[in-house]
């Protein structure tokens, strides 16, 4: 499974390629909505995580040019705030995970969507 970690924090994104990879998946990591924008332009992923609120284009913009333009990638958003959680899902988000983010919670939904591709 393929996917893009998108998050402006060094960090997390680091913490989340080693739990994903350990799963099994191939990850890449983009710092901001610019450099998401690009690889989503040219390579294929199966999932995204965005983070809310990167530079821009923010994660709420990125979902909505994944809907925008048909592709199958499914969408995570990340975000400290529950009320970012239900404007992502008014654009389309495919989950919504709160920062901190549960480890288990993250595989659960990347087996989910590894499982039942379609």
């Amino acid at each position: 499974m393929k996917i893009l970690i998108v998050d402006d924090e060094p960090k997390i994104a680091e913490e989340l390629k080693k739990l994903l990879e350990k799963e099994g998946c191939l990850a890449d990591i983009a710092s901001n909505g610019e450099m998401a924008l690009d690889l989503l332009k040219t390579k294929s992923y199966d999932l995204a995580i965005f983070d809310y609120s990167i530079p821009p284009p923010t994660g709420l913009e990125l979902v909505k040019y994944v809907k925008a333009n048909g592709l199958k990638t499914r969408t995570i958003m990340l975000s400290g705030y529950y009320a970012n959680f239900l404007l992502a899902h008014t654009i389309g988000a495919d989950e919504y995970l709160s920062k901190p983010f549960d480890n288990a919670e993250i595989i659960r939904i990347v087996k989910k969507y590894k499982n039942n591709k379609s």
